[in-house]
């Protein structure tokens, strides 16, 4: 087995684990300029708005595009099995409050990405996605991102709220 395999992130540090020898984790700002990933946030707003749910005020809460990514992370031993999830303030951009909407949009959109075979929602704030082929987490942060993006709008849209972006 060559020092990297096919999921590690060549000339980037993992945040945890060691590439070869087990699984391991990035957060989305350390890959976040690479070419794939930046593809995706280039279709983000500079400021997202976290919204709240339909049972607490309608505050507004910001979340800056560079904290959104701070606040995320995958990982992974295989490349094709993958753990993902965010910080508590990226909730307010995707997901409502227990129980006041049924469908779950991130996992939803999660598993409609490209060579996601399965997406499961088994934490608040964490998932389990399998692809069916071999991705580096770069490619899988930027699956991430596009189904944070997608929820957020779909999780707006049945709350009634306007985004301006």
């Amino acid at each position: 087995m060559s020092a990297f395999p096919p999921f590690a992130v060549p000339g980037v540090e993992p945040a945890s684990g060691t590439p070869g020898q087990g699984s391991v984790a990035y957060r989305g700002d350390q890959l976040a300029d690479l070419p794939t990933a930046a593809a995706v946030l280039d279709r983000f707003p500079a400021e997202l708005i976290g919204l709240a749910g339909p049972d607490e005020t309608r505050d507004e809460h910001p979340i800056a595009r560079a904290d959104l990514v701070a606040q995320i992370y995958v990982s992974t031993g295989d490349g094709l099995r993958w753990g993902l999830g965010f910080d508590d303030e990226v909730g307010h951009l995707v997901q409502p409050n227990l129980g006041s909407i049924v469908e779950d949009y991130l996992e939803n959109a999660l598993a409609a990405q490209p060579d996601v075979g399965s997406a499961y929602h088994y934490d608040r704030e964490s998932f389990q996605a399998e692809t069916t082929r071999v991705l580096r987490a770069d490619e899988m942060l930027a699956r991430w991102l596009d189904a944070i993006l997608i929820a957020h709008r779909g999780y707006a849209q049945q709350l009634g709220r306007a985004l301006p972006y």
